[in-house]
C-alpha cells in the first residue's frame, strides 16, 4: 500500500505520543490538499489542545488532563489513518476502481441493511426446499449469485472502510455472533476486517474480532477472528494509544488454553513462511522418485500411460518391486512432511490461481462450497464424480486449492486416460483424507485459513496493496517477539516457540523470541538456548546484552554438573581466547567421559595454544593411533607437530590430508611447515593454492602466524622475500 513521507511523520509523532508535532505535520500534509474534506477535524485538534494549554498556563491542575490528552491522541490517530486511506485510495489504480465500482452502486452500506440481508438469504435457502424440483435449481443458482454479489461488495466495502465508530463495531459484532447468520458469511466478514486491520489499526475492528474469539460458538468463525486480532498486533500505535486493549490481551492469556492456542499458531504460521522452501524440497528430492518410478508420463497431450516391457520381467525380475518400494518412501516422506503441519501443496496449486476466479479478492477468502457462482458449471458437469466429491469433502486442502482444483479439473478432464477417468467417477482413485474430528479441530481449521491468507499474500495480483503481515523480512509474523507479550502469561511457553524456530533453522527469529523473555522467566533451557545462538554468530551479543560466555555460566549455575552447559561454556572461554580457563573445562568434562574423542582434541587445541606442544602431543599420538584416518584428529596433530618442531612428521600427516579432501586452511598451514622445513619454493606453492581459493591476500597469509614463524626463527627479510615470491 502506497505511503505518503509527511503522513508517516504524523504516525511517528504519534508513536512518540507527540500530538504537537503530529499537529503540524497534518497540517503541512492537508496545506497542499485544499480538496481534502477533514481540515475542520484538524482545527477542532487544535482547538481542544489549545484550549488544554490555555487553562494549563493559568495555572489550572486538571485531574482529567492525562484523559483529555489520551482522547486528543486518539482522535488524531483516527484523522491520520483515514488520510492514509484516501491517500493509498487516490494513488493506486486498483484501489480507485474497487472505490469507484462501491461508489456507483445503489447499496445501503449500513451495517443494519446488512444484516437484514444475511438473514433473509438464510430464509430465502431455507424456502428453496418447498419449491418444485424443475424450478428449483435455476432459482437457486440466482439466490446464490445475488448473494455473492452482495458479499462481495461488502468485502471491498470493509476492506476500505475507515476508522469505526463504537455503534458500527457493536452492530458488526452482532452479527459476527448472530445464530441466524450462516458461517460462511460471517467468516468472509471477519477476513475483510483483518485485512483492512493489517492495513491501520482500527481499536473498533480489532475489539470485535478479540470479542468473537472469546465468545462465537462457530468454530471456523472464531479461528478467523484469533489469526485476525494476532497479526494486527504488529501496529505499535494500538499498545501506545490503546493500553486498556493491552489490558484485554493479558487478562485472555490468563486462560491457559488460550495460551497454547496461540503457540499452536505461531509454529502454523512459521510452517506457513516454509511453504516455499518445502516447495522445493518436494520438487527436487520427491517428486523425481514418484514420476520415474511411477507407470504414467506426462506429455503435451496429456498424461499418458507407460506399458511394461516384457524384457523387463527377464532382465530385471526385481525391478517393479523395488520400484514400488521407492515410491512408497518418497511418498512416505510427503506423508510425514504434511503431518508435521507442511504445506505441501503450495507449490503445485500456486500454478492453479490465474484463474479469473482469483480476481475477485474475496473468492481468496471465501469458504468453500459447491453453490458457489463461480464453479456452478463445474459442479453440475461432474455431479456424479465420486472423486471429484471426496477431494472436495475429505481432501486435506484449503479453501482457496479446492476452487483452484474444481476449476482446473474441469479444464484438463479430457486429457486424462480413459481408464483413469472411469476409475475416479467410481471413486477407486482417491486422495490422502482428514478424518472427520480432524477436520472439525481448531487446529485444521486455522491451518487451512492461514494457508488460504498466505497464498493470498504470495500469489494475489495486486496483493501489494495490503500491508503482509508474513513478511519475513520485518518479523511482522513472529507475535511471541512482539514487546507486549513480554512479561505476560505467554513467556513460559517462549522456549518452545523459540526450538521450533531453530528446528526450522530460522536461528535469527528463535533469537527475537528469546531476547524478548523477561529476566524472571529465563531458565536453564532459554540460556542453552541463547549461548547456542551466540556462539553460532545466529543473534549478537548486542541484542541479548549478554555473550554466549555469560550465557553459559547462568546455565551452570542453574545445573553445574550439565555436561552440555559446561561444553558450550569452554567453547566460549576458547572464542574469548581464555585458553588456560577453557583447559580446565575440558578436563572437567573428561572426568565426566574419559575416552571421548572430542573433548581429548580440544584439550590438545587448548595446550598448543598455550605452547605447551609436548602435552598436546599426548593425547594427539593417542588420538592418531585410535584414528589413524581421522582427517579432524591429523589437522590437529599435524599442526602440533609443526610448532614442536617436528616438520618431517608433520609433512608426511599434510601429504595425506592433501590426497583425501583437504580443505583451504590445509594449504595454508602445510605452506607454514614447508617454510618452517626449509622448503620454500614448495611452501609459496601451497600459499598460492591458498589464494587462489580462498582470495586472501599474501599480507594476510603471512600476518596470521607471524608470531610463530619469527619464534622459529623466520627474520623480517625472509618474510619481505616471500611477500615478494607471492
Amino acid at each position: 500500500m502506497m505511503e505518503n513521507e509527511t503522513l508517516k511523520d504524523v504516525y511517528n509523532s504519534l508513536l512518540r505520543r507527540n500530538l504537537s508535532d503530529a499537529l503540524k505535520q497534518m497540517a503541512i500534509y492537508l496545506s497542499t490538499r485544499p480538496r481534502h474534506n477533514d481540515g475542520h477535524r484538524l482545527e477542532a485538534v487544535r482547538a481542544d489542545f489549545q484550549l488544554m494549554t490555555d487553562y494549563w498556563k493559568r495555572g489550572f491542575r486538571d485531574p482529567q488532563l492525562p484523559a483529555l490528552y489520551e482522547n486528543l491522541l486518539r482522535r488524531m490517530y483516527v484523522l491520520y489513518a483515514n488520510a492514509a486511506l484516501t491517500f493509498s485510495v487516490g494513488h493506486s489504480s486498483y484501489l480507485s476502481s474497487v472505490y469507484m465500482r462501491l461508489t456507483v452502486t445503489a447499496r445501503d452500506w449500513s451495517i443494519q441493511s446488512l444484516k437484514e440481508s444475511l438473514e433473509s438469504f438464510v430464509s430465502e435457502v431455507a424456502m428453496l426446499e418447498l419449491e418444485p424440483e424443475h424450478v428449483r435449481a435455476e432459482r437457486q443458482k440466482e439466490v446464490y449469485r445475488r448473494h455473492h454479489l452482495l458479499m462481495s461488495e461488502w468485502f471491498d466495502n470493509i476492506c476500505l472502510s475507515t476508522i469505526w465508530t463504537d455503534g458500527q463495531a457493536l452492530s458488526m459484532e452482532e452479527i459476527l455472533l448472530s445464530p441466524t447468520i450462516d458461517s460462511n458469511d460471517q467468516q468472509l466478514l471477519v477476513s475483510g476486517m483483518s485485512l483492512a486491520l493489517f492495513n491501520h489499526f482500527d481499536v473498533a475492528k480489532f475489539r470485535v474480532l478479540l470479542h468473537v474469539y472469546q465468545q462465537s460458538a462457530d468454530e471456523p468463525v472464531r479461528q478467523r477472528a484469533l489469526v485476525g486480532w494476532v497479526l494486527a498486533l504488529h501496529d505499535d500505535i494500538g499498545q501506545v494509544l490503546y493500553p486498556d486493549v493491552v489490558g484485554e490481551v493479558e487478562k485472555l492469556l490468563e486462560n491457559q488454553s488460550v495460551c497454547e492456542e496461540l503457540v499452536q499458531l505461531q509454529q502454523q504460521i512459521i510452517l506457513c513462511i516454509n511453504a516455499e522452501k518445502d516447495n522445493q524440497t518436494i520438487q527436487k528430492e520427491i517428486m523425481p522418485d514418484l514420476l520415474n518410478n511411477s507407470h504414467f508420463r506426462v506429455t503435451k497431450n496429456g498424461i499418458e500411460e507407460i506399458e511394461d516391457s516384457p524384457l523387463d520381467d527377464i532382465l530385471h525380475p526385481d525391478a517393479e518391486e523395488r520400484r514400488m518400494e521407492q515410491m512408497e518412501e518418497s511418498f512416505q516422506r510427503m506423508q510425514s512432511m504434511q503431518k508435521q503441519g507442511s504445506d505441501i501443496y503450495f507449490g503445485g496449486f500456486s500454478q492453479m490461481k490465474r484463474f479469473s476466479f482469483f480476481q475477485e479478492i474475496c473468492n481468496w477468502f471465501v469458504p468453500f462450497y459447491l453453490n458457489h457462482p463461480g464453479i456452478a458449471e463445474t459442479v453440475s458437469r461432474f455431479s456424479k464424480n465420486r472423486f471429484l466429491h471426496g477431494m472436495m469433502t475429505v481432501g486435506p486442502f484449503c479453501n482457496s486449492d479446492k476452487y483452484s482444483f474444481m476449476l482446473a479439473f474441469g479444464q484438463v478432464v479430457n486429457q486424462i486416460p480413459q481408464q483413469l477417468r472411469e476409475m475416479m467417477e467410481r471413486g477407486e482413485a482417491s486422495v490422502a483424507e482428514v478424518l472427520k474430528e480432524e477436520s472439525q479441530s481448531a487446529a485444521f481449521i486455522r491451518r487451512t485459513y492461514l494457508q488460504d491468507l498466505y497464498r493470498f499474500f504470495r500469489l494475489y495480483s495486486y496483493r501489494s496493496e495490503f500491508f503482509n503481515p508474513f513478511d519475513h523480512e520485518q518479523l511482522h509474523f513472529l507475535f511471541f517477539a512482539f514487546p507486549m507479550f513480554s512479561k505476560t502469561h505467554l513467556e513460559p511457553y517462549f522456549n518452545e516457540v523459540a526450538a521450533f524456530l531453530m528446528k526450522k533453522n530460522m536461528m535469527y527469529d528463535a533469537g527475537c523470541v528469546l531476547a524478548n523473555c523477561g529476566e524472571a522467566r529465563r531458565d536453564f533451557r532459554h540460556y542453552m538456548m541463547a549461548g547456542y545462538l551466540v556462539q553460532h554468530k545466529h543473534f549478537q551479543a548486542e541484542e541479548t546484552g549478554v555473550t554466549d560466555l555469560e550465557l553459559y555460566q547462568r546455565a551452570l549455575e542453574l545445573q553445574p554438573d550439565n555436561e552440555r552447559a559446561l561444553l558450550g561454556y569452554a567453547r566460549a572461554l576458547f572464542g574469548k581466547e581464555q585458553y588456560e580457563e577453557a583447559l580446565s573445562a575440558y578436563e572437567q568434562l573428561l572426568e565426566q567421559q574419559p575416552d571421548k574423542k572430542s573433548y581429548l582434541l580440544n584439550r590438545a587445541v587448548c595446550l598448543s595454544r598455550m605452547n605447551r606442544y609436548s602435552d598436546a602431543l599426548k593425547d594427539l599420538y593417542r588420538l592418531n593411533y585410535e584414528s589413524p584416518d581421522d582427517a579432524s584428529v591429523n589437522r590437529v596433530f599435524a599442526w602440533v607437530l609443526t610448532c614442536d618442531e617436528k616438520y618431517e612428521q608433520a609433512e608426511k600427516i599434510y601429504s595425506q590430508l592433501l590426497s583425501g579432501k583437504p580443505q583451504d586452511d590445509d594449504f595454508l598451514n602445510y605452506g607454514y611447515c614447508l617454510w618452517l622445513g626449509g622448503h620454500v619454493d614448495e611452501a609459496a606453492d601451497c600459499f598460492h593454492r591458498y589464494m587462489k581459493e580462498t582470495e586472501e591476500t599474501p599480507q594476510s597469509i603471512l600476518e596470521k602466524e607471524w608470531q610463530l614463524l619469527r619464534d622459529n626463527g623466520v627474520t623480517e627479510p625472509e618474510r619481505q622475500m616471500m611477500l615478494y615470491l607471492l
